[in-house]
């Protein structure tokens, strides 16, 4: 396997490259209070909105009294609306697990908090009885600056937490902490969101970022003979090293986090 180089950007301000409402929550880093396996935290922020969680889209904790789930959007957002897929099988008993909960963001990353199960932050949406089957858009009571949002159940007896997909909509970034690994002479061969031709890396990186909100571009290909720029939308918790191929002149760059 050809060496890995980081690639670090600094800061980005995503709002000159978005119109109205776009989701910060995809492809992004997920955790959870516990697992169900292998229903892991990611597969609730995967782009696969299939309801059925025997299909194995979904994220599942063990029962608990109070089950999480919490995803780190890698900058300060603004954050307006949640929109939730519950599961739709099993019905009405599978969907109805889901009840008593809340969604609130943090600035600082709570689960480091010994009583993190027990302290709330901004509490974007809270509801009682189960809303059943069914995609939920939830909105905030007011516009909450954060980059950690959490989901969490607090119950009179242990059940499971489990949601197909959620959506985090923002309306702007202040900073962003975006990452990129570079492996050298090396491509993956997923198709192309768009291909273009830049004058150098930077442009192209940068030609990356600009998509991140509209098309989810989390990686490209660098071709420096030609100066082609291959835009991807790849999900990084899949492992990409079976599309991964020798290509001398050619170097993939993908955000950080990915299996490689």
């Amino acid at each position: 396997m050809p060496a890995m180089f980081p690639l670090f950007v600094s800061s980005l301000m995503v709002t000159t490259a978005t119109l109205g409402l776009y989701n910060a929550a995809r492809f992004k880093s997920a955790t959870q209070s516990t697992t169900y396996l292998p229903f892991y935290a990611s597969l609730a922020v995967d782009g696969d909105y299939d309801p059925d969680g025997t299909h194995g889209h979904c994220q599942h904790t063990l029962q608990e009294l109070k089950p999480w789930w919490m995803v780190d959007l890698r900058g300060q957002f603004v954050v307006e609306q949640i929109k939730l897929t519950n599961r739709q099988d099993g019905s009405p008993y599978i969907p109805a697990r889901l009840s008593n909960f809340d969604i609130d963001v943090f600035e600082q990353d709570p689960s480091k908090l010994v009583n993190f199960a027990d302290i709330s932050g901004h509490v974007c949406y809270h509801q009682t009885a189960s809303p059943g089957a069914g995609t939920f858009l939830y909105n905030c009571t007011a516009p909450i600056v954060g980059r950690y949002v959490r989901l969490i159940m607090r119950l009179a007896s242990i059940e499971h937490l489990h949601v197909c997909e959620i959506e985090v909509l923002v309306s702007n970034s202040s900073f962003e902490e975006v990452y990129f690994n570079r492996l050298g002479d090396t491509k993956l061969t997923n198709e192309p969101i768009i291909t273009l031709i830049v004058s150098d890396l930077n442009n192209c990186l940068q030609e990356c970022l600009q998509r991140r909100s509209t098309h989810y571009c989390t990686a490209f290909n660098w071709v420096t003979s030609t100066r082609s720029c291959q835009l991807l939308s790849v999900n990084p918790f899949l492992d990409l090293t079976v599309n991964l191929t020798s290509a001398i002149g050619t170097h993939f760059y993908s955000e950080y986090g990915f299996t490689l």
